[in-house]
């Protein structure tokens, strides 16, 4: 994880230019790279890894102080010696770092360590031919040159990862001229030699011919130069690639960011219109059911006064007849025609109450169904909000999903580059050793069993193998092409797991085996979490497999274990475990994180609630995932309080 950390910040600086972070801290990085990156034997032996600071500068000096107290070095703790006059002993020093100011004690420095496998490293080094590894401004930025010679010479190895960062390696092209240069006059002292001295005749064609050795030596090492080149130029356009997409993922993220940012405001809008309406509705109803009552009491009265005149008119009718018959009773016609004078009045006047009430009934008739119309309209936009809100939910699970991806891209393409880097260092050291045995092959291809003295040649091609080193090189290659296969296995089983995690499945159910969904999220995460954080795994060899949405499913993991590693923020564990029961497949994810407040478990899958700081977490992780367990008909609960640690405890149903 700190080379990784070490190697980024490298990248950055090459990309934006020094002038945005203070030169110590550019210098600590690249020294700190250095030490992670070469190994000695002698070093191995030592308790510590001792660094040794020849310099004035206090701002470089206070630098190499922190990484001291907050770094270890092959989880080796750091032993710092400042010793501005190059006068301690040197034996037990792992790296030496000559600043600029104090260039002129460096020959002196290069003497005593000669012996020593000690890694040396100057600043601004003028003379290419002592120099290790030389830090340098070129356009506003740091630089390094390295001169591998002088490193392998002292039996330090010097891990090829190095070039990642931005250097490049000595041109010998000025080293060659200056060694042409001095041939030119060694063969011009030895022509006036021979002309004054012709007894020395022999011995000048036995220099001679070994200025050609020589001569032979340096163009091999002018080869080796044009090889180094190439392998540069590659490097180059590799690192060119890695900024391209780098920036790719930027902007990706940037209009990720955005969508959410207005997903948010449009979802908070259908709320509150969500939240209106309903008060709206409710109010309505309360208005219906107060003259629905009104109503019913109306109707009560209208049968009573109906009764009341179905009565009257009965009581007339008698009157009527009993006027019929009884001629006689005159006085009583009187009396009933007067009575019947005042019923009739009241009768009116109850039929003119009757059609008051009755407009009455057919106005609030007339209302409830123009209340009615209204509210059939508001449950039409209250259909189409939610409608609306669906598809908004379901672009924000995309969304997230694609935040995730972005977020996970770039472990994931380190995850990709290192087992590429293997594969690409087992072929290069494949073709060196083919370049061994390849001599030794054509020599046996052009064997003529009937011309071709046998024994002659077999001396011969035994001979090239000990020169060449045959036997080392075919004892080699069955390793070499191992670790091909175990580069290539490992970028299959990265891209597999990716692919497992991007599928969509909207539309269809699929069988999914959990153990192998719970390893996919471990293998899209494991570059958040290696060195740093143990994996626990207690898997149900027996799980049945699950009926559901594959995506989805892996997407509620991905999102559950990356909280519970940003949860971890040093060292720490997590337990993993599923079992299967007859109705259900239970799966718990438990770690020891910092634990989840009691008051804040209840909000945890509200919509945009986190606990994280701003630009950390969207706060849709945990509610998408509930949402996409309720829709497997399944339940999530949580387990957590501060400094214990949280478990999320998902069960799924089978059927």
């Amino acid at each position: 994880m700190t080379r990784i950390i070490i190697l980024f910040i490298a990248l950055l600086f090459h990309l934006t230019g020094w002038s945005q972070i203070e030169k110590k801290d550019v210098l600590g990085a690249y020294i700190y790279n250095f030490a992670k990156l070469s190994t000695a034997p002698q070093q191995t032996e030592l308790p510590f890894y001792h660094i040794v600071v020849i310099s004035d500068d206090k701002a470089i000096i206070s630098e190499f102080k922190r990484m001291e107290k907050e770094a270890t070095i092959r989880n080796k703790p750091i032993k710092l010696t400042v010793d501005p006059y190059a006068v301690n002993d040197y034996n037990s020093a792992c790296l030496i770092f000559v600043s600029a100011e104090k260039a002129n004690l460096y020959p002196e420095v290069y003497r005593k360590t000669k012996k020593n496998q000690t890694l040396l490293v100057t600043e601004n080094f003028a003379d290419k031919t002592m120099i290790m590894l030389n830090l340098f401004e070129s356009e506003n930025k740091i630089k390094f040159e390295m001169n591998k010679g002088n490193i392998y010479s002292r039996g330090i190895e010097i891990d090829d990862e190095i070039l990642l960062m931005g250097g490049n390696i000595i041109d010998l092209a000025e080293m060659y001229v200056n060694s042409q240069q001095q041939l030119k006059t060694v063969d011009s002292k030895l022509n006036i030699v021979q002309d004054s001295l012709g007894a020395l005749s022999h011995e000048l064609d036995n220099n001679q011919r070994e200025i050609s050795n020589q001569q032979e030596k340096l163009q091999s090492q002018k080869n080796i130069i044009e090889k180094q080149k190439n392998e540069r130029h590659l490097l180059t356009n590799e690192i060119t690639d890695y900024k391209s997409q780098i920036k790719n993922h930027e902007q990706a993220y940037i209009q990720i960011e955005q969508k959410l940012i207005q997903f948010n405001d449009s979802l908070q809008l259908s709320k509150n219109m969500l939240s209106r309406y309903k008060d709206e509705i409710s109010n309505n109803k309360k208005i219906l059911q107060e003259q629905q009552k009104q109503i019913k009491a109306n109707e009560q009265i209208l049968y009573q006064k109906n009764d009341t005149i179905k009565t009257q008119q009965n009581i007339v009718i008698f009157s009527i007849v009993g006027i019929t018959v009884t001629l006689i009773l005159f006085t009583l016609l009187l009396i009933s025609y007067r009575d019947k004078k005042k019923k009739n009045a009241l009768l009116k006047k109850q039929k003119s109450e009757i059609e008051e009430q009755y407009d009455i009934l057919k106005k609030n008739k007339n209302l409830i169904e123009s209340m009615m119309d209204e509210l059939g309209d508001k449950n039409e936009e209250l259909e189409t909000t939610l409608e609306e809100n669906k598809r908004i939910q379901n672009k924000l699970v995309q969304s997230e999903k694609m935040a995730s991806l972005g977020v996970l891209s770039a472990g994931i393409a380190h995850e990709i580059n290192n087992p590429i880097n293997f594969v690409y260092a087992g072929i290069n050291s494949l073709l060196r050793d083919f370049e061994d045995i390849e001599p030794v092959i054509n020599e046996v291809s052009k064997i003529d069993i009937e011309k071709d003295n046998l024994r002659e040649k077999i001396e011969y091609i035994q001979k090239l193998k000990e020169e060449n080193y045959f036997d080392d090189a075919m004892e080699a290659i069955p390793d070499i092409i191992g670790d091909i296969k175990l580069g290539a296995d490992r970028t299959a089983e990265i891209v597999k797991g990716l692919r497992n995690f991007t599928r969509m499945d909207k539309d269809t159910y699929e069988n999914l085996d959990i153990n192998n969904g719970l390893d996919t999220s471990l293998l899209l995460l494991k570059n958040k979490y290696k060195d740093r954080i143990e994996i626990i795994k207690n898997y149900d060899p027996e799980l049945p497999q699950l009926l559901c949405y594959p995506g989805k499913i892996n997407q509620a993991f991905l999102n559950i274990l990356s909280n519970a590693v940003d949860a971890i923020k040093e060292k720490g564990t997590i337990w993993i475990a599923t079992k299967a029961t007859e109705e259900s497949i239970d799966i718990s994810i438990k770690d020891s994180g910092i634990g989840i407040p009691r008051d804040m478990q209840t909000r945890i899958f509200d919509p945009f609630f986190t606990t994280k700081a701003v630009g950390e977490g969207t706060g849709l992780g945990l509610s998408i995932t509930f949402g996409i367990i309720e829709e497997h008909f399944g339940t999530i609960d949580v387990s957590s309080a501060p400094d214990t640690g949280s478990e999320f405890i998902i069960r799924l149903p089978l059927n």
